[in-house]
């Protein structure tokens, strides 16, 4: 089993800007890794189940210290993907997930718009406790993977536009920290709130050629409501 894994602790991504390899730290992944792992006895197990979800975001950034006020205000999203289930006992279980998010921020001034749109693969892994009656709260951490985005300023006085990939400005991976909680119903149905606090920091931009100086901490905000159905 364990030489099935050892090819994940080498793992490159292709720059396709600046055309290079590059080797992604291995603690970055070392919450992957521990998902994968678990994949061949959580299959086998009884009390395991899967499905599809689905729901809207409330994004925001934090960003400090805020030098040019207004703060960015919320940009609505969307997310689509999958979890499973695995239950401990009959009140705990460990809920993994794969999901698509959009998110970002928007912030306007009287001359100015600026738009941060962004794409990620988030995986994720929550402990959850069934309180009873098919309430349940939840915790855990996330890895989100930047798939694709943009930065996008407009000003409003000649309508010019101005664009940035955001792999040019921002870093490729995000990691934050997820609490909620749901309802199910006995037909699988289920509803989750949930808020995921984003702890690192990802402004990645030097030159200062986007929107943030290179002083300035920018970290993800997301309220999600989810609705899924558990498939077996």
């Amino acid at each position: 089993m364990t030489s099935l894994w050892l090819p994940i602790f080498k793992i490159y991504l292709i720059d396709k800007q600046l055309n290079y390899q590059k080797i992604i730290p291995m603690k970055k992944y070392l919450f992957i890794m521990m998902l994968l792992v678990a994949i061949p006895y959580v299959l086998s197990a009884q009390d395991f189940k899967y499905g599809v979800k689905a729901g809207l975001n409330v994004n925001n950034l934090s960003v400090t210290p805020e030098l040019d006020p207004p703060a960015p205000s919320a940009r609505i999203g969307i997310h689509l993907g999958g979890f499973a289930q695995y239950g401990l006992s009959d009140q705990f279980l460990i809920q993994p997930e794969v999901v698509i998010s959009t998110q970002g921020a928007n912030d306007q001034d009287p001359e100015v718009e600026q738009n941060v749109k962004l794409t990620y693969l988030n995986l994720s892994g929550v402990a959850k406790y069934q309180i009873g009656n098919g309430i349940s709260v939840f915790a855990g951490p996330q890895l989100g993977f930047l798939m694709d985005g943009e930065f996008e300023e407009v000003d409003k006085v000649d309508g010019s536009q101005e664009f940035f990939a955001a792999d040019a400005v921002y870093k490729s991976t995000d990691f934050s920290f997820s609490l909620g909680a749901g309802y199910t119903l006995e037909s699988g149905i289920h509803i989750d709130l949930r808020y995921n606090l984003g702890l690192s920091n990802n402004n990645d931009d030097p030159l200062e050629s986007a929107f943030y100086d290179r002083n300035q901490e920018v970290k993800s905000r997301t309220f999600q409501i989810s609705i899924g159905y558990t498939l077996n």
